[in-house]
């Protein structure tokens, strides 16, 4: 297992939830007020639970990196910087595209830029999910551990106990 430097684990942690976030959000907002009481009455976590989660994190966070590295190439590849995709992007949900684009080029590198960050981001999200399933938790838990992680400052320290101690 790839450990990951101290002051880093949150920040994988994070890039983690961006890519749970949303579903994370949905389950919570579809549970009962009992339910959701209930889980937040469980915070407690096996350390095995948690070594998974750790792994699975770690296998998350580097997908993570590979997406993104991925998709900053398919942007250069047509010729246009992450910069300029992303006031082309916000053009485009303005539906002023055409209005922003220097010219015809630009729109069509634009859309075959934008064609293959759209197939990379459900590539990676399926990845994420069997590096997950791979270090033997389901996708709910791996979110439930995530989510009390960023609430609850026991599941913190046992997880900072956890990495120091492998170190």
């Amino acid at each position: 297992m790839v450990l990951m430097k101290k002051g880093s684990i949150a920040a994988a942690f994070v890039a983690a939830s961006m890519c749970f976030g949303p579903a994370a959000f949905s389950q919570q907002a579809t549970a009962s007020s009992t339910e959701t009481a209930q889980a937040q009455a469980e915070q407690k976590f096996s350390d095995e639970e948690l070594k998974s989660f750790i792994a699975a994190n770690t296998k998350a966070t580097e997908l993570q990196k590979q997406s993104r590295e991925a998709v900053v190439a398919a942007i250069e590849e047509n010729n246009l910087t992450s910069d300029r995709f992303n006031e082309l992007v916000k053009a485009h949900q303005q539906k002023k595209l055409d209005a922003v684009a220097k010219n015809p080029e630009e729109v069509a590198a634009f859309s075959k830029a934008a064609q293959a960050v759209v197939k990379i981001q459900p590539e990676t999200k399926t990845k994420i999910e069997q590096a997950i399933k791979d270090e033997g938790l389901t996708v709910e838990k791996y979110e439930t551990i995530l989510q009390a992680y960023e609430k609850d400052e026991a599941v913190q320290e046992s997880i900072r106990r956890i990495v120091h101690a492998d170190k």
